[in-house]
Order: C-alpha cells, then structure tokens, then sequence
C-alpha cells in the first residue's frame, strides 16, 4: 500500500514540474517573439535590417505559430504581449490578445478594437485590465511606431456578446475589453493617442 501511495506521489510531482517546464518555455518562446517583432520592426539601417530579418525569420517559422500584428504594453499592470488578427471562429482569443476585425490600426484615424480573456487561466491575458486607471498609458508597437494612447474612459457593460463601438473619424482611439470575473459584465478601457515615436 505504502509503495502504490509513494508512486502515486512521484507521478504527481512529475506532472507538476511537467506542466511547470512547458509553461516556463512558453512564457519564454513568447517573449522571445515579442523581442523579436520590437527588432524586426524598428527603423534601422537597411543592411542591418537584412542581416536581422533573415536569419530569425527561419527559426521563427520552425519554432513559432503565433504571427503577432502588433504589440500591446499598459506599464502599470506590467502587461506586454503580442496581438493576433481575430479568427472567424474567435479561437484567436485562446492564444494571444485579439485585435477585433473592425479595428483601425493605429497609423489609422478610428478605434483599435483588442479584446482578451481575464480570470486564473493560463490565458487570461486581460485579467489586469480592472486594476488600470484613468490616465495610465497604453503603448502600442506596430510597423517600426510607437503610439502612445492615454486612458479616458473606463466603464462595463452587459455580456451580450456584441457592443457598440465608437468609430471616430478624426480621432485615434484604442478599445480594450475583457470579462469582468465572477459576473455577467464586460470592462471596457478606452484611450486616446497622443504621441507617436519611431522605434
């Protein structure tokens, strides 16, 4: 009996430290593909640009699934992650931050839509978002831009599972939104751009 509970043990410890490895390695890959758009993108002298985009971009390939559009930082949740172009089927959502297909990027006058997950998933990338205030700063990185977005406005609405979205025409506005947890309303961040920085 004793050696059927010490087995027991041991495989459950094995599972753990496992699962421990695989989501280090993830947290790592994805830092690496962050890294790695930040370089890949940014201004640079055109032979250092060839040099750079060359060799990575094979490995990227073999290594990665995840081909991030952008990159999203909000410094006061010490949240940076890479954004994905929202799937048909929405499973865009299970792997990174999406950017919703009516959105205008960031270069673009209108709303740069990004939902994601919030609660104690792996993937809850969004889980944060209720602890941003008013005036905190969004960075997004995107085509060798920095654009910065200022918070104004943090409101919830209803779970339906549509909304209605401001679609500015002289403006640049970014949208964020997640689930509120343990509750049947979504939070909605909104910001507005303010300054843009090569990179």
């Amino acid at each position: 009996m004793r050696k059927v509970g010490a087995t027991m043990l041991m495989l459950g410890f094995m599972m753990l430290a496992c699962y421990y490895i695989y989501y280090s390695q993830k947290k790592v890959n994805e830092n690496n593909n962050i890294e790695e758009y930040i370089e890949t993108t940014s201004k640079q002298d055109t032979e250092e640009v060839v040099d750079i985009k060359e060799e990575p971009k094979e490995e990227v390939k073999q290594t990665y699934q995840t081909t991030y559009k952008a990159i999203l930082e909000i410094p006061s949740i010490s949240l940076k992650k890479g954004l994905v172009e929202a799937t048909n089927n929405f499973r865009s959502i299970n792997y990174a931050v999406s950017i919703d297909k009516e959105s205008k990027y960031p270069n673009e006058f209108g709303n740069f839509i990004l939902y994601a997950h919030s609660g104690s998933a792996r993937i809850s990338y969004f889980n944060n978002l209720k602890n941003v205030k008013l005036e905190d700063d969004i960075y997004v990185y995107f085509e060798s831009q920095k654009y910065f977005y200022k918070v104004y406005k943090i409101y919830e609405i209803d779970k339906t599972g549509s909304m209605k979205i401001l679609k500015p025409k002289n403006e640049k506005i970014i949208t964020l939104v997640t689930c509120k947890t343990g509750t049947d309303k979504q939070i909605v961040v909104l910001g507005k751009q303010y300054n843009i920085e090569q990179y």
